[in-house]
């Protein structure tokens, strides 16, 4: 159908051709909801959607005819893969992001659903596709203000492995693709056409920020038997490799200060169930038990500061590895007496993931004494996780990134 007679629309669609749009525009049409479809390709859009009932299709020029909106969905975009100078990206994600925005704010409309990849959170990534795309946002935020829904999604599939790039797995027959596709869902974030539509359907603003949609690997088995298989891996190499090491530093610490060479101390760990962690004590015996960055300074040893700052004093957290109640990447555990962490971190679901060795945001530098930031940063983690970016954070932490912890400043006579 051409744009006629169904008005006002439940969902305008922008970019409705590309990749997303193709898969979202049917499952929000489901239940008898209005779409109407928007390209600059009409044939393109008639072929697509001819035959999906309650889905009109229309050219950008036909919205100045419009006179109300609900949610307007805006998928157009000048994508990363495509090559183009800065000012080719900023024409598309930010000067005709404005133009449907100024039109999106001329029908009144309630909801303002903008799909950005989760490319555009990395603030190390310069390329002209990410920092067009901030541009974008922050100039439709400016015009549109709270009516703005800003979702970030990883590679998106409709439900199988049949993701536009991925298409050629669909030879190898189901069993196989979707083997395949099992695998690639470890390596990068993915999001499903369904959890988007879901999305769209639902309330706005029903994210977290920075407003991550993408599928859980909390119940990939082939994600977690690796995982699980490299922990222990890691383990055993630590206990066995470097036992010299450990015996080493047992005895440093029994000569240099009073007290135990291994510090135990009960934590949060998954779904907040409590476990003891295991390090090389690197303060004086009997430092009150609270949080490092509410500990003195003075009450850190000499060999201590030592093994912090070489990260030495982890080093018998490969206990904790073998018995599962840790992993190597993962939220840094904390005290339960820390309530403001566990309450935040709780919020966000933080605590569906077992603790971890290091973390996204100790190669950040955040640490405990930030625990709202923190807990942001770790439910960036659980939305971005990957077996990719888990290795990134382990060779960011091997090359010195992720001190650990700060004390609080010495004690003044």
């Amino acid at each position: 159908m051409t744009i006629a007679s169904l008005r006002p629309y439940d969902f305008i669609v922008t970019g409705a051709s590309g990749n997303v749009g193709r898969h979202l525009v049917p499952l929000l049409a489901r239940g008898g909801r209005t779409v109407l479809a928007v390209g600059r390709d009409l044939d393109t859009l008639r072929k697509l959607f001819t035959d999906q009932p309650h889905v009109e299709v229309a050219s950008y020029d036909a919205l100045a005819g419009l006179t109300a909106c609900d949610t307007l969905v805006h998928l157009a975009v000048r994508n990363n893969d495509t090559r183009g100078s800065l000012a080719d990206f900023i024409e598309v994600n930010v000067d005709f992001a404005m133009r449907i925005a100024n039109e999106f704010k001329r029908m009144n409309g309630r909801r303002f659903l903008n799909i950005a990849s989760i490319l555009s959170l990395d603030e190390d990534d310069q390329s002209p596709y990410a920092v067009s795309k901030a541009m974008g946002v922050q100039a439709i935020r400016e015009l549109v203000g709270k009516r703005l829904d800003n979702v970030h999604i990883g590679y998106f599939h409709d439900g199988g492995y049949f993701g536009e790039k991925l298409r050629m797995l669909a030879a190898f027959g189901p069993a196989v693709g979707s083997a395949f596709f099992a695998m690639f869902k470890m390596l990068k974030p993915t999001t499903s056409a369904q959890s988007l539509a879901d999305y769209a359907l639902g309330p706005a603003h029903a994210l977290p920020h920075p407003e991550i949609l993408t599928d859980d690997l909390s119940d990939a088995l082939l994600y977690r038997a690796l995982t699980r298989m490299l922990d222990i891996g890691v383990a055993l190499a630590i206990m066995l490799l470097l036992a010299p090491v450990f015996a080493a530093i047992w005895v440093a610490i029994r000569l240099d200060s009073p007290g135990p060479a291994i510090f135990a101390q009960e934590r949060v760990g998954a779904a907040q169930a409590p476990f003891t962690l295991y390090k090389f004590r690197t303060m004086k015996h009997g430092t009150a038990s609270a949080g490092t960055h509410e500990v003195s300074a003075s009450a850190v040893t000499r060999l201590g500061a030592f093994l912090r700052r070489t990260k030495l004093d982890e080093l018998p957290q490969a206990i904790n590895l073998l018995r599962g109640t840790m992993t190597l990447v993962g939220p840094r555990p904390c005290l339960y007496s820390q309530t403001e962490l566990v309450e935040a971190r709780e919020a966000l679901g933080v605590y569906t993931l077992k603790p971890g060795i290091t973390g996204y945001a100790q190669i950040r530098a955040i640490d405990m004494s930030q625990p709202l930031v923190l807990a942001r940063a770790d439910y960036r983690y659980k939305m971005l996780r990957s077996l990719l970016l888990d290795l990134r954070i382990i060779l960011a932490t091997a090359r010195g990134r992720g001190g650990g912890d700060r004390v609080a400043a010495p004690d003044r006579p």
